[in-house]
């Protein structure tokens, strides 16, 4: 009979029937006499039983090559559509940018001046540049991975740990990159206001629509779109969680007694938005702690929420104004003045269930520009230094910042970068000089 009009388990049968031939015989229990009270001679040719050892691990060495065989073959026909040359050299590329990233890190990454004011992110333990007229990626060790000649008048960036977000505040369109190559790059029919990024790599942008004031467009890591929300009112933030499941929009709009606060929360795979509202307070900022929890700073409270919707914890501002806030997966820290202005300002840490972590006077030589957090510890950045709050507000140090610092960023091992026009400066603790309180 022809094997062509075969069945398919009739092909199979025979490898089937080997195969359990082998767990027979490597199952089998030694033969009689083999193992036996007599002492074994050692001096003799061979061992019977040390013989019988070495044939069944044999026979294992055997069935364990036929299943990584077949396991690697199953892999590549399940998965050939994804085995394609530009994914081979993009494979063959991140293999290169992960020893950039093992290497010494510089203490300067220059990178071109920008006639527009550049923005900047962590990425894959290096900086990225988006000036006006360039894209520029650096390793840590300042290597360029990356350069790409753009136009924009107001650029932006936003990080996640494979790819990065661009666009340009108030035009229209935007595009994504890893290290080494744009990835997408798509047009909107209205300008664009804001966006954020997931370090999973899904992203939300801000634009409008011909009907509402603000539409939010959310997309998942592979470009495709998740979720299109419309507001009526106008978006004051955006946050998505890491884990890029589940995007928060912040907005407020008139109402007939006043205004309201609006806090409209989307999840991947649920097509039903849930809705917070609050009535005649201004919410300003809202930010995931981790994958489920929710900060969000009204002029008169903090208020922490879980994914859902429901409220985790309230903390009232009794005799301080909110000026600066920033958050990382495990702790939210704001910057205050107090209302009467005697004591100058307040920094506040709370972990993400909305508890004080803990409480320090600080005096600023200027107006504060910045706070970054580093753990628990806290970076303040005025016109011409940079105060490091540590040990629980017990502990303050103080170094000079160049009056053309744009922006600070903690990097992944804990540094931190003072971003200039022209180059980052890395400074670590001991370029900080303890100060007395």
């Amino acid at each position: 009979m022809s094997t062509k009009h075969r069945k398919p388990k009739d092909l199979l049968r025979p490898i089937w029937k080997s195969i359990q031939g082998l767990f027979r015989k490597f199952t089998r229990l030694p033969e009689e006499g083999i193992v036996s009270d007599e002492p074994i001679d050692f001096s003799a040719p061979s061992v019977p039983y040390y013989t019988g050892l070495a044939e069944r691990f044999n026979l294992a060495r055997i069935v364990l090559y036929m299943i990584l065989f077949t396991f690697v073959v199953v892999t590549v026909l399940s998965s050939r559509h994804l085995i394609t040359y530009e994914n081979l050299y993009y494979l063959v590329k991140d293999v290169g940018a992960a020893t950039l990233t093992a290497q010494s890190e510089a203490d300067y990454l220059s990178y071109p001046i920008s006639d527009a004011e550049a923005d900047f992110a962590i990425y894959r333990g290096g900086l990225t540049v988006v000036g006006g007229q360039e894209i520029t990626v650096l390793s840590g060790s300042g290597k360029q991975t990356l350069s790409e000649n753009v136009s924009m008048s107001r650029p932006c960036v936003r990080a996640g740990e494979k790819t990065f977000l661009t666009f340009s505040r108030g035009e229209n369109g935007f595009a994504v990159y890893n290290a080494f190559v744009r990835l997408h790059k798509e047009l909107t029919e209205y300008p664009i206001y804001d966006g954020c990024m997931s370090a999973e790599g899904a992203f939300a942008i801000l634009t409008r629509s011909r009907e509402y004031t603000s539409q939010v467009v959310y997309y998942g890591s592979n470009m495709n779109v998740r979720a299109i929300a419309n507001i009526s009112g106008y978006v004051t933030a955006l946050s998505i969680s890491a884990d890029g499941r589940t995007l928060a929009i912040l907005s407020y709009d008139l109402t007939d007694t006043g205004y309201q606060s609006k806090l409209t929360l989307c999840m991947a795979g649920n097509p039903k938005e849930i809705t917070v509202v609050t009535e005649n307070t201004s919410a300003l900022s809202a930010a995931f702690l981790g994958d489920n929890r929710l900060a969000v700073i009204f002029e008169d409270r903090l208020s922490i929420y879980k994914n859902d919707g429901s409220l985790v914890s309230e903390t009232p501002f009794e005799d301080t104004v909110p000026l600066l806030c920033d958050v990382n997966d495990s702790y939210f820290a704001l910057l205050c003045r107090t209302r009467d202005n005697l004591i100058g300002s307040v920094l506040q840490v709370y972990d993400k269930n909305g508890r004080s972590v803990y409480t320090a006077n600080v005096a600023l030589a200027g107006q504060a520009e910045e706070i970054l957090l580093e753990g628990q510890n806290v970076y303040i950045r005025s016109r011409e230094h940079i105060l490091y709050v540590s040990g629980k507000g017990k502990k303050l140090s103080e170094a000079t910042a160049h009056r053309d610092t744009l922006t600070l960023l903690v990097t992944e091992n804990g540094g931190l970068l003072a971003c200039g026009p022209a180059y980052a400066q890395r400074l670590n603790t001991e370029d900080f000089t303890e100060i007395s309180q």
